[in-house]
Formats: structure tokens, sequence, C-alpha cells
């Protein structure tokens, strides 16, 4: 992997432009999951579709948290810049947060913090039942409503993402080693 480039461009802004290429392709993938989970009809049978609904809910965090989480490398910023979310009212603050944290805690990460460790003994009757008592991801899935609201964030967001690196693209497209390819135009 390239860990560095010399190119004639501001460091920090080409560390930033990569970074929103990143995260485009982030926010897409967790505006394209969620929308088939919206639009795939499983919310409609949650019993029989929970193992599916958890695995797509799993995955639109997953993919919608990574632009602000820290990534390694040299020739990108650590997360993406806060200013990204000013649009943001106060509801879409408190999704982003809770999904953050979600991921943080129970998605990404078994945070002990974040969970019951110590086990449950259920009496029934004259048998006892160990349960572990944890705050799964698997016992919380995001709901329709919710889903919904990410749904139309990632879609901000990537669309945001988007906007700005159209404002940097013309200042360092110039400078950018150019790869030649031989075919049809």
């Amino acid at each position: 992997m390239t860990e560095y480039i010399d190119i004639d461009v501001d460091e920090d802004e080409f560390r930033l432009f990569n970074r929103l290429l990143l995260s485009y392709n982030d926010f897409k993938q967790a505006h394209e999951i969620a929308s088939v989970l919206l639009e795939s009809g499983y919310y409609d049978n949650v019993p029989e579709n929970r193992t599916l609904i958890l695995a797509l809910n799993l995955t639109v965090i997953i993919a919608y948290s990574r632009p602000f989480k820290t990534s390694r490398g040299k020739l990108v910023l650590k997360t993406l810049p806060k200013e990204i979310l000013s649009a943001f009212d106060s509801e879409q603050m408190e999704v982003h947060q809770q999904i953050l944290y979600d991921r943080d805690t129970m998605m990404a990460h078994s945070d002990a913090g974040a969970n019951d460790v110590v086990p449950k003994v259920l009496e029934l009757g004259n048998r006892k039942i160990l349960v572990p008592m944890n705050a799964s991801p698997y016992a919380t899935p995001l709901l329709r409503d919710v889903m919904e609201k990410v749904a139309t964030m990632a879609y901000e967001l990537q669309e945001r993402t988007f906007e700005m690196r159209m404002e940097i693209e013309p200042r360092i497209i110039d400078k950018l080693p150019v790869e030649r390819v031989h075919g049809e135009t």
C-alpha cells in the first residue's frame, strides 16, 4: 500500500479529498443496503425474517459509521470532518450518535461496559437456567422508522461528500498521477 505520494498539492486538502472518496462509498453502501432492507418487505414479517433484518441492520450501521471512525494510513484524514453533519437537525444528530454508540459497543465490538456481563439464573419450577444477559445487537435491530431515517441520512451524507469532493477536485486533478489507458474513447 502506498503511504506516501510525491505530488504538489496541499497535504491536508489531499487527505481530505481521499477521505471524501472513501466516505462517499461508505455512505452509498449504507444507503443502498438500508434501501434493500426497507423495500424488501422483511419488516412485514419480522419473526420469519429476523436473521436477514439483523444482518442487514449490522451492515448498515458498520458502513454508515466508517467515515467517523479513525482510519489508518497517511494519505487520508483520520476521520471525516464534523462539518459534514452541520445540516442535520437534532433528531438526526440523536440517531447519528446512537448509531456510533451501537457500533462501538455492540456491533463491531463486545464492550463489557455496554453489556451486563453477569449472567442471570432463571428459576423455572425446580429447574435453573443460566442466561447471559447482554445488550446484543441481535436483540435490538433498528426499527423500520429509524432505518428510514438512516437511509435518508446516509444519502444526504453521500451527496454532501460528493459536493465537497467536487470543490477540491479541480485544484488537484491536474497534479495527480495519470495512468494512460489504451482503447476506444
